[in-house]
């Protein structure tokens, strides 16, 4: 039986991240506009509108990983092309500037997944490492299989020295993603390095055989 109080402090939290979004989306119309209406020539106001932007999907991103831990996990998984999920995220999110250099093996097996989790978990662990990639150090996709699919996410970032350092947000979305992995019977392996950057590896288990 969940505990009284850990259903209440669910409660509020999904209140507040329902009238927090609110006003973040309205911050990022409106720097939107701005884009729009300012002269192009401008380049430092752009580069403010570009940071307000980026700070607005930063404190969603911060915003949905605190409601993914507070909700109960519940899955109902079915055969997901993890490759094919992939592909469609960086599809969507091209269109706000991100960049992400990618490998992805062909032929890669289904893997038993509730899809709607697989999809909060990439879109989760892509945001963190567009955070914490640092110019000229993009972050970097690799996606195969050996016994098990693999997503592997690295960025050269130099500096960081454990999790924590990570910047705001970092240990909401990396708690968020190791309960979802774990709920489909699959592993995280964070690895930071302060001379050669991050990287993390998700292992699926699960495989769907053909």
């Amino acid at each position: 039986m969940v505990p009284p109080a850990a259903v209440a402090s669910a409660d509020i939290l999904r209140t507040m991240a329902h009238e927090l979004r609110q006003p973040l989306s309205t911050i990022e119309s409106i720097a939107y506009y701005l884009a729009l209406v300012l002269p192009p020539e401008d380049e430092k106001v752009h580069q403010h509108l570009d940071r307000i932007q980026r700070l607005v999907e930063q404190s969603s991103w911060i915003v949905t990983s605190a409601q993914q831990l507070a909700e109960p996990v519940r899955i109902s998984v079915q055969p997901v092309r993890i490759d094919r999920l992939v592909e469609e995220i960086l599809a969507e999110r091209s269109t706000a500037g991100d960049a992400a250099e990618t490998e992805i093996q062909s032929g890669l097996p289904a893997v038993n997944l509730d899809p709607a989790m697989a999809r909060a978990l990439l879109i989760n662990l892509l945001t963190l490492f567009r955070c914490i990639a640092k110019p000229g150090f993009p972050p970097q996709l690799t996606l195969r299989a050996d016994d098990v699919v693999t997503l592997e996410l690295a960025t050269g970032a130099i500096g960081y020295k454990s999790e924590s350092s990570l910047g705001p947000g970092a240990t909401l979305s990396l708690e968020s993603a190791r309960r979802m992995v774990a709920a489909h019977g699959g592993s995280i392996d964070l690895r930071i390095d302060p001379g050669e950057g991050v990287r993390l590896r998700v292992l699926f288990a699960g495989v769907v055989l053909p």
